[in-house]
């Protein structure tokens, strides 16, 4: 259910912030290129707004499909950016013995793609938007007993195999620049939830029991999270900063599915603007 419910809300996510990108892009491209496109729908919003003699809202509409584009470039290189930083301050921070010995012990995760770093705090998490690689700190490993270091190595390999700190960040970049479709917002906050609960369920599969990953996370959740001060504003997924009440009640009781309660005030605001760019556009047609 989990795993259908996960794709269920990228596919959404995707789909919504497509079809608005694509037509801002199609707006762009036709006044800055001069394309020849029809049924555009901001091209139909601007038509709209100068027959109805608010031309002013022209200059607007444009601004926001600029503006748009703009800070999509501005946050793509900065994440970019801060991803790389990131991996440089992580390099210098590796424990070589404890790196090489937890890369041996789980060969199967590939090559290289787990880092223990030098940190006096517990943390984990998966970073890197292309390569993903898992990052655990040796105090971390000085807490956890064999079981639990399994089940939070297997956690993590989800993400990593799954590329979610990627999906994640797009989705919410998304829900950023659409801000006036905030379905997107819970769309990404449930799809945080759906992949947190993916992970533990793959490192329950691989451990045998619930038991490894529940005691890891608790005691993840007694110490102070550190992680967004050692990737500052780099996409990752961390283990024990996402969904945490939803993970917890999933542990305690397998059987017992999370209720999700729907954003109904935010999918109909939503709809409402949907709805509005399609009458216009019918609108348009008459």
């Amino acid at each position: 259910m989990w795993k259908t419910r996960s794709k269920l809300l990228f596919t959404a996510g995707a789909f919504i912030s497509g079809f608005a990108l694509i037509q801002m892009g199609m707006y762009a491209g036709q006044h800055i290129f001069g394309w020849k496109l029809d049924f555009n729908v901001f091209q139909i919003c601007r038509s709209l707004l100068q027959n109805y003699g608010i031309g002013y809202m022209v200059d607007a509409l444009s601004g926001l499909v600029f503006l748009t584009f703009g800070i999509a470039g501005v946050e793509a290189i900065r994440q970019c950016m801060a991803t790389r930083a990131a991996f440089r301050r992580l390099r210098r921070m590796r424990d070589l013995p404890l790196t090489e010995a937890l890369g041996e012990r789980y060969r199967e995760l590939g090559a290289d793609r787990i880092w223990v770093i030098d940190y006096a705090k517990p943390a984990a998490f998966t970073m890197g938007l292309w390569k993903p690689r898992i990052v655990l700190s040796s105090a971390l490993l000085s807490l956890l007993d064999k079981h639990e270091e399994e089940a939070v190595l297997y956690h993590e390999a989800y993400h990593m195999k799954h590329y979610d700190p990627l999906k994640t960040w797009l989705l919410q970049m998304c829900a950023t620049l659409l801000f006036y479709l905030p379905v997107l917002r819970h769309i990404t906050n449930h799809y945080k939830i759906a992949r947190e609960i993916l992970a533990d369920n793959e490192a329950i599969k691989r451990t045998g029991s619930p038991m490894g990953i529940g005691s890891a996370l608790l005691k993840l959740l007694r110490m102070t999270p550190a992680n967004a001060h050692l990737v500052n504003f780099a996409a990752c997924s961390s283990f024990a900063e996402t969904s945490i009440n939803y993970r917890i009640s999933r542990i305690l009781d397998p059987q017992q599915e999370p209720v999700i309660r729907l954003p109904w005030r935010s999918i109909m605001l939503s709809s409402y603007v949907l709805v509005m760019l399609t009458l216009m556009f019918a609108l348009a047609l008459m």
